[in-house]
């Protein structure tokens, strides 16, 4: 993670706890996640470049919540508005036990 955009704001052996914020014009790197929460406290609009070279116009929603339930490579630019968001990504399939 780019530490410039990414707060680790809690970890153990089940999750990790991300803030994650950047501006208009912010470009990522390729990078990875596993299955993961996102909930989105900012507005704005990104292009993701998946790993297979497709890509993809998302809009963030202030309030909204996702579930990503694979594991996925991806890297983005912030077109508009900007990234200010959570991710509870998940490291432990039995993290409730």
């Amino acid at each position: 993670m780019d530490p410039d955009a990414h707060q680790i704001l809690f970890e153990n052996e089940h999750v990790r706890v991300v803030h994650a914020r950047a501006s208009h014009g912010w470009e990522s790197a390729m990078h990875s996640h596993p299955p993961m929460l996102v909930v989105n406290l900012g507005s704005g609009r990104q292009k993701v470049t998946w790993a297979d070279g497709t890509t993809q116009i998302v809009d963030l929603n202030p309030g909204a919540v996702v579930w990503q339930e694979d594991a996925f490579d991806h890297a983005w630019e912030l077109l508009a508005g900007e990234v200010n968001v959570v991710l509870v990504e998940v490291k432990s399939a039995n993290a409730g036990e």
